[in-house]
């Protein structure tokens, strides 16, 4: 941004607030050397001590005068940012919470309201939201889709990445054996998914090595039953400890835990299905990630994929 400013008008300010007159005055060829031995007599006589100088030095009014005149206000500032702001290519991978099912407002789940809300960002002048969740989805269908090639273009031009996925896999371990669940059959489960997760990880950076990812984590739908803490609540934990040590693994993911938010329906976070959450529960999602954003500094490491310069 350009400032103009006549440079006479600052050369009559550093005039006048320098707090002092500059006069040169010619000698006078008729003065006799006795005068001038006079007047060089007179100003080496000790002087009377000069009286304290009360006012505020002039140089500090000088430069609040200047400071105005060329730092920029807060309006001139959010228009240079406005400016700058560049488009952002956000793709969304994973499995219904992705997919935004039981969402009753139809704003695409956490993926829609996370878009809101960094729409509003001063480098971000537009997303483009490519939601790629799909209810149902499994580890093992995701990684396939991705050996395939599937989403290679998507994620060669993604300047952040999230993604869900872990629920179904618990759940089709329910469906083999519901009547004679036994925790082994989790912890053998959880071994797969755990090498599964990383191999997803892995196909992800072999086409972005840099991209921001967002590694959400998932509940145990089955704690509104019941009150009380249940061999389920630890299995889910453990699984969520999964995309936890990977993300802390990736100096660009940030792993981000809503396990919390639904182990209970108090606060009417679920869908009548009381298996998905509902819009409240999406809003609730949302602030979660967010919260884990600030603390990932992932706003910073966006910026710097979108190529937004301060």
């Amino acid at each position: 941004m350009k400032y103009f400013i006549n440079i006479s008008i600052i050369c009559l300010l550093v005039g006048v607030l320098s707090g002092c007159a500059v006069s040169i005055d010619e000698a006078d060829s008729h003065v006799s050397p006795d005068n001038e031995q006079a007047e060089t007599t007179q100003e080496t006589k000790p002087s009377e001590p000069p009286l304290a100088n009360t006012e505020e030095p002039s140089s500090n009014v000088l430069t609040q005068i200047l400071e105005h005149f060329f730092e920029p206000t807060d309006e001139e500032l959010q228009q240079m940012d406005a400016e700058n702001a560049k488009p952002l290519q956000y793709l969304a991978l994973g499995d219904s919470l992705t997919d935004g099912v039981g969402d009753e407002y139809d704003k695409g789940g956490y993926v829609g309201r996370l878009g809101d809300s960094l729409i509003t960002w001063p480098s971000i002048a537009e997303i483009d939201t490519d939601n790629r969740g799909k209810r149902g989805r499994r580890s093992d269908q995701l990684l396939k889709l991705l050996e395939k090639g599937h989403y290679d273009k998507e994620l060669q031009t993604a300047q952040l990445v999230s993604m869900t996925m872990g629920g179904n896999d618990v759940m089709k371990v329910v469906r083999q054996d519901l009547f004679h669940l036994k925790r082994k059959a989790f912890d053998k489960e959880l071994l797969a998914y755990g090498e599964r997760y990383r191999q997803i990880l892995a196909s992800i950076r072999m086409k972005n090595p840099t991209v921001p990812l967002l590694l959400i984590g998932f509940y145990n739908p089955f704690s509104i039953v019941t009150n009380e803490a249940n061999e389920f609540d630890s299995i889910i934990t453990e699984w969520n400890q999964v995309i936890e040590k990977a993300a802390s693994e990736d100096p660009n993911a940030c792993y981000v835990s809503v396990e919390d938010l639904f182990d209970s329906n108090e606060e009417l976070v679920y869908h009548t299905d009381f298996f998905h959450p509902n819009a409240k529960g999406y809003d609730k999602m949302t602030e979660r990630i967010l919260q884990a954003m600030e603390q990932c500094d992932m706003e910073q490491k966006i910026n710097q994929a979108i190529g937004f310069e301060e």
